[in-house]
């Protein structure tokens, strides 16, 4: 049979009847009445008639099919692989052809059913192509992206909790007052094309340089479609003034060793860029971005506070569904630097013939692609915001980009028509991950609740810092004050052990407050009781029992400083984790001096410190 039937144009094409015509007819024969009056009187033809009467008197009831040859599979079923289908790419595990031909041999082997149509129960490409046919309204194929798991972990409960936030911080905010920023860079390649090339060649070339390296430049725009000026960031350790002509009007130009935006950079487009705009605005201003520690500091806080900027940070992981400049900006811009970045290696000889994009030609490249948007920028930008319902506010249109719930769903496990609940818990696991308690949690440097507006007191920032670069450190990071704990301790404590501290000799309190994650100490651990310099990792149940990272003797140099004649240590090429209790720890001691190579030198002895036990 061929793939798309194509009927004969001189044979007699039959008419199909509506379902209610017929049983409406049968119900008149029933009543008494002759098939071929009532065939006469319907205009249905008797032999219609006459076929489906012997049906309904052995059924009482009668189905129509269409016309032509029947689908393989029961409609029902069909039904139900299209619901499994949609809710597998609603999940992130979206199914392919031959994933689509191998679960239904599965699903006619597990219910004992043989379909002569299909070879070993295994459906042919033939039937995937007419069942995607039948059911185009529902389904498609597209070409999927890849999305991290740390990304598809995004809930609807973070999502609304990000939102509770955001509607309190943007009410009575105009949209020219709501800035998105956020980095991207512009490469030197233009990308793949298609051309014209002889029929049946394979790979087809072009003949033009380019290289990986990419040039970083951030953006920010507001809710009411205004781009601001580019800060664009080169990777050199110099900048040059021919680097910083012809480019788009008001753009600031910086380079970093990485081609990154650090903090120090951070700070100063925040100064050139952010806060003229602002100034000349009225009223509160709210800034949107990722949850990045290197977009943060002390002096921008301050700087936020004296003009009535408020900070958003995004939900971690999220950017590619509410970040407006990631959602409807960066795509079309990219695509319009492609076709600039194109036109100018084939229009002259100089740049044919270079290697990568001069530093000298990047300001008015970046100035062309902005021209060729300048008409649909405003409509980009608008979008984006709308998008990721930012302004105007609306949280359904970041919700309905992730899977629906089907906590609610009270349906029958028999019902044929519904996805089962097994699947959904699957589909569920493999999305977010079962929760695991033993795994240890990344700190954050930043404590802020996404969607909420940041001030210095969340910062604990005195306004008596003279360092506005400094950084903020976390508490585990902070060094032991040894003299502090000291003097807290037991006026009997003995005179020589200013650096070191007895946890015997120590209450409770001033234990739990100088014992943390961080904290060097010594442990006797094992059979023998040997000690060890130990830094705290993870303290798993305070006051009790503690992970650390045990050291051991370097073997450089004899394990001896040359100069001070002093142990050195280093810790070990596979890192030993150990869990100790309180009563395994002998003393709290101070950092320890780092030398090269990883290598550490203590203040104390391990022999002296054995000594005075």
């Amino acid at each position: 049979m061929p793939r798309e039937y194509i009927p004969d144009l001189r044979c007699k094409r039959h008419k199909w009847h509506e379902p209610k015509a017929i049983n409406q007819a049968l119900i008149l024969i029933q009543q008494g009445n002759s098939i071929r009056s009532v065939a006469k009187t319907t205009e249905i033809p008797y032999s219609v008639l006459q076929r489906y009467y012997k049906k309904y008197k052995i059924n009482n009831n009668v189905v129509v099919n269409n016309i032509g040859g029947q689908t393989t599979l029961p409609e029902s079923m069909e039904k139900t692989l299209v619901t499994n289908i949609i809710k597998c790419a609603d999940w992130g595990y979206p199914i392919s052809e031959l994933e689509l031909r191998m679960f239904v041999k599965y699903h006619l082997d597990q219910i004992g059913c043989n379909v002569k149509r299909f070879k070993n129960n295994y459906p042919g490409m033939d039937w995937v192509k007419s069942f995607l046919k039948r059911h185009k309204d529902r389904i498609s194929q597209r070409m999927c992206q890849n999305i991290k798991r740390s990304r598809a972990a995004v809930s609807k409960n973070i999502i609304n909790e990000y939102f509770d936030n955001l509607s309190q911080t943007l009410e009575g905010v105009p949209p020219s007052n709501i800035i998105n920023y956020d980095e991207t860079n512009l490469s030197d390649d233009p990308g793949r094309k298609k051309v014209i090339c002889k029929r049946g060649a394979k790979y087809p070339e072009r003949v033009m340089n380019q290289s990986k390296s990419a040039t970083s430049v951030m953006f920010a725009a507001s809710a009411d479609g205004q781009l601001l000026p580019p800060y664009v960031i080169y990777k050199s350790a110099h900048l040059y003034d021919t680097w910083t002509e012809g480019g788009p009007p008001g753009t600031r130009y910086n380079r970093s060793p990485s081609g990154w935006i650090d903090g120090q950079l951070f700070l100063e487009w925040y100064t050139k860029i952010i806060i003229p705009h602002c100034r000349r605005l009225n009223g509160k201003k709210v800034i949107i971005g990722d949850n990045l520690s290197s977009h943060l500091s002390n002096e921008v806080i301050r700087l936020s506070e004296k003009h009535s900027i408020d900070f958003i940070f995004l939900p971690p992981n999220s950017t590619h569904l509410t970040q407006p400049l990631d959602v409807a900006f960066f795509r079309p811009l990219k695509g319009a630097w492609r076709n600039v970045l194109e036109n100018w290696k084939t229009c002259s000889r100089n740049s044919k013939m270079a290697a990568s994009i001069n530093k000298d030609c990047f300001p008015s490249l970046l100035k062309n692609t902005l021209c060729k948007l300048v008409t649909k920028n405003g409509e980009n930008i608008k979008a984006g915001f709308e998008k990721t319902g930012i302004y105007p506010l609306n949280r359904n249109r970041v919700l309905n980009m992730l899977p629906p719930d089907t906590e609610n769903d009270n349906s029958s496990i028999n019902d044929i028509s519904l996805v089962s609940e097994n699947l959904t818990t699957f589909l569920k696991e493999s999305r977010y991950g079962t929760p695991d308690t033993t795994k240890k949690q990344r700190k954050k440097r930043l404590k802020v609740q996404p969607g909420k507006s940041i001030k210095g007191n969340d910062f604990n920032i005195s306004e008596s810092e003279d360092d506005p670069g400094k950084e903020n450190f976390d508490e585990a990071d902070t060094p032991v004050d040894i003299e502090m704990i000291v003097n807290e301790a037991k006026e009997d404590q003995q005179s020589s052990s200013s650096n070191l501290i007895n946890v015997g000799q120590m209450s409770n309190i001033i234990i739990k407050n100088n014992i943390k994650e961080g904290t060097w100490v010594v442990v006797k651990y094992g059979e023998t009781k040997k000690l060890y310099f130990v830094k705290i990792i993870q303290i798993l149940q305070k006051g009790e029992l503690y992970e650390g990272s045990f050291t051991r003797s370097s073997n450089f140099s004899s394990s001896y400083n040359d100069e001070t004649k002093e142990p050195i240590y280093i810790f070990p090429d596979i890192i030993d984790f150990y869990t100790f209790k309180l009563d395994d720890i002998v003393m709290i001691v101070s950092p320890p001096k780092s030398l090269r190579r990883g290598r550490m030198q203590f203040t104390v002895k391990l022999s002296d410190i054995l000594n005075s036990i």
